[in-house]
């Protein structure tokens, strides 16, 4: 910043004679009462006088060292504020983790406890490293597969629930087909009542993140709330894993039967870690 250049405008401002005026009449006016010990009548007009200098004169010193702050102090104050922004986001991704690892925690926890509940599972842990939820599809990509352990049609749950079935399968890396999805079908039971139908997906109701179960007769004893379980028939899927709860009970296109619109057990959009049941073990009587 050129110094110079700014005196020169300030010198040519029209105000800049009165301000010198007034300045050097305070000046006057400071030694004056000094000198006498005391105010004079004189002191008091003149003070009067120049109480409107003396104001204009100290808004305009707080404005120049405004000023300077902004352009002198600038930088400093624009790194300071990144180094706490810089620190807001660093604090953030940590409690982000912190909150990650907790609900990871607990799901393993949970999960263990599904385990020992069901000693005749084993497990193989997988991280879900992609899904594809669209009008014509419900999959994920899992980090795990045959080298693994892994094999087609192993079921794939968590502590909540059923996810869906393996689908395709490569050496370190599998599709699981979800529960809504419209190739899905597994045989389900209700739990309340033992009434038995079909949880399959539906094109209209996967959009919705539903699936439904089918072939129920029109006085079934199903009302909303109610539990769905595999029913084990079929030999696919074992017995026992929770589907969803049942939504709302319809009447077929045809008249004949009802369906239920079942919300699934697990949540598939925010899943990030599955668990294949890769062997059963069934004991003898």
């Amino acid at each position: 910043m050129d110094l110079r250049k700014i005196w020169r405008k300030i010198v040519h401002r029209r105000w800049f004679p009165a301000a010198v005026i007034a300045v050097i009449a305070c000046l006057v006016l400071a030694v004056f009462t000094g000198a006498s010990g005391q105010d004079s009548i004189v002191s008091r007009t003149l003070g009067n006088a120049l109480l409107p200098a003396e104001r204009a004169i100290t808004h305009a010193a707080v404005r120049a060292a405004d000023s300077y702050n902004k352009y002198f102090k600038y930088d400093e104050l624009a790194e300071e504020n990144e180094a706490l922004k810089q620190q807001v986001a660093d604090l953030t991704a940590q409690l982000d983790e912190a909150q990650s690892a907790l609900s990871e925690n607990k799901e393993l926890k949970d999960m263990l406890g599904v385990a020992e509940r069901n000693t005749e599972f084993s497990y193989e842990a997988a991280e879900v490293v992609g899904r594809t939820l669209d009008e014509w599809s419900s999959a994920l990509t899992i980090d795990a597969g045959s080298a693994e352990g892994l094999e087609q049609y192993d079921c794939v749950v968590t502590a909540k629930g059923m996810v869906g079935y393996i689908s395709e399968l490569s050496e370190h890396s599998a599709q699981v087909t979800t529960v809504i999805d419209s190739n899905m079908s597994a045989g389900a039971l209700m739990t309340r009542t033992g009434v038995v139908g079909v949880a399959e997906g539906n094109y209209q109701l996967m959009s919705d993140g539903k699936l439904q179960v089918s072939y129920l007769s029109k006085d079934a004893d199903i009302v909303v709330g109610d539990t769905v379980q595999t029913s084990g028939t079929g030999g696919l899927f074992p017995k026992g894993l929770t589907i969803g709860t049942v939504e709302s009970v319809q009447t077929e296109s045809d008249g004949m039967s009802n369906y239920a619109v079942i919300a699934p057990a697990v949540d598939l959009s925010s899943l990030t870690h599955v668990y294949i049941i890769t062997e059963i073990t069934t004991t003898s009587e």
